[in-house]
């Protein structure tokens, strides 16, 4: 069997698109052979749209949330919800697409409207929000969100902490006592990287892209130290650092350390929800692949999950590739779908005839 599972195509395709891109291509040159669908998210983009994809058939209603965007105004967002199950992807509330790139500051944007809207799904009396993290324009640790579910951040003197990250550096005591009890029981985090909260793998990793030079990233890092040493002391315990809480400029930290949530591997999540995990056999090939590949994907991202689980074969169609597979894999074959050398912005706008052209071409191969 030929599995397809792609994940987004950042800026050209969402997964389901991707996934139905490649199917069409494969099924004009394998035309007898049996091709199934599994589009995935690793929480980060396109998380919403697999949600949707895999409770098709069931009653699934979009709800409409006015929460803070990243830069602090006011934006429309929307939540899937599914009985008492909701879903929300932080990535269309505070995600880096939302921000111009010349208003690109981390140490200004915040997270607040992702408490914002968790809170207003659990007022609506959800037994469970799950939350997909990624492409955060953020690196608040959810300070920011935390302090919308009840947080207290503190200075020496007891006063609030003013806004922004590098407030953190002011940091003396955290006040859980006034936190909603319902986010530890009922809010789960998926995190889309498995980079820890500190470290030169840690959450600051991706903090350029989201505006910071060098400047901005020594004012982050002491931060980010800062409410670490912090959280230690709220909770009186030593924290592991275990990974994935770098994820979202630090968010899943502040979730799973301060409130207690869960945290789990959205890729992981996706696998279980579509049923992927228990299917794939040891002869099945699979067709994947993403907008870049690099070090991530072959790790924890949707590429890495899909790398341990059973196939003969991994083809990877991606739109650039920014690290080798390594030769003792065999299994894993990386390919880009570029023609040729071409201009970003076109080839972006050419994803999905390409991922079709490439498609044909390996449904050739392996015919």
């Amino acid at each position: 069997m030929i599995i397809v599972a792609p994940t987004a195509f950042k800026e050209a395709l969402g997964p389901v698109a991707a996934a139905r891109a490649i199917a069409t291509g494969l099924k004009s040159s394998l035309k007898r052979k049996k091709i199934e669908l599994y589009p995935l998210s690793d929480g980060g983009d396109g998380f919403l749209e697999c949600i949707s994809y895999y409770f098709k058939g069931q009653r699934l209603r979009n709800v409409t949330l006015q929460v803070t965007d990243p830069a602090g105004g006011q934006i429309k967002t929307s939540a899937l919800i599914s009985g008492r199950q909701a879903f929300i992807e932080s990535a269309s509330i505070l995600g880096l697409r939302l921000v111009v790139p010349q208003e690109r500051d981390p140490l200004k944007t915040t997270s607040k409207g992702l408490g914002e809207a968790i809170l207003a799904l659990l007022d609506k009396g959800m037994e469970e929000v799950v939350v997909g993290l990624g492409g955060s324009a953020t690196v608040d640790g959810g300070r920011d969100a935390l302090e919308v579910l009840g947080v207290r951040f503190l200075d020496s003197k007891d006063n609030p902490l003013g806004p922004g990250p590098a407030e953190l550096t002011d940091l003396e005591r955290i006040d859980l006592s006034g936190i909603d009890p319902r986010v530890k029981k009922q809010v789960l985090i998926l995190w889309d990287v498995d980079s820890p909260l500190l470290g030169p793998y840690g959450a600051l990793i991706y903090a350029p892209q989201k505006g910071a030079g060098q400047k901005e990233l020594k004012a982050l890092e002491l931060s980010l130290q800062r409410y670490a040493e912090v959280a230690e002391l709220a909770i009186a315990q030593r924290l592991d650092h275990r990974r994935g809480m770098g994820a979202a400029g630090g968010i899943a930290f502040g979730f799973a350390v301060l409130a207690g949530c869960k945290l789990m591997s959205g890729a992981d999540y996706l696998l279980r929800l579509s049923g992927l995990r228990d299917k794939l056999k040891k002869e099945d090939i699979v067709i994947s692949g993403e907008g870049r590949l690099d070090k991530q994907s072959l790790s924890y991202k949707v590429i890495g999950a899909l790398r341990r689980l059973p196939h003969s074969k991994l083809i990877l169609l991606c739109g650039e590739i920014g690290v080798q597979i390594a030769p003792r894999d065999r299994r894993t074959a990386a390919i880009s779908i570029q023609p040729g050398p071409i201009d970003r912005s076109k080839a972006i706008a050419a994803t999905k005839e390409n991922l079709k052209q490439t498609a044909t071409q390996i449904g050739r191969l392996l015919a």
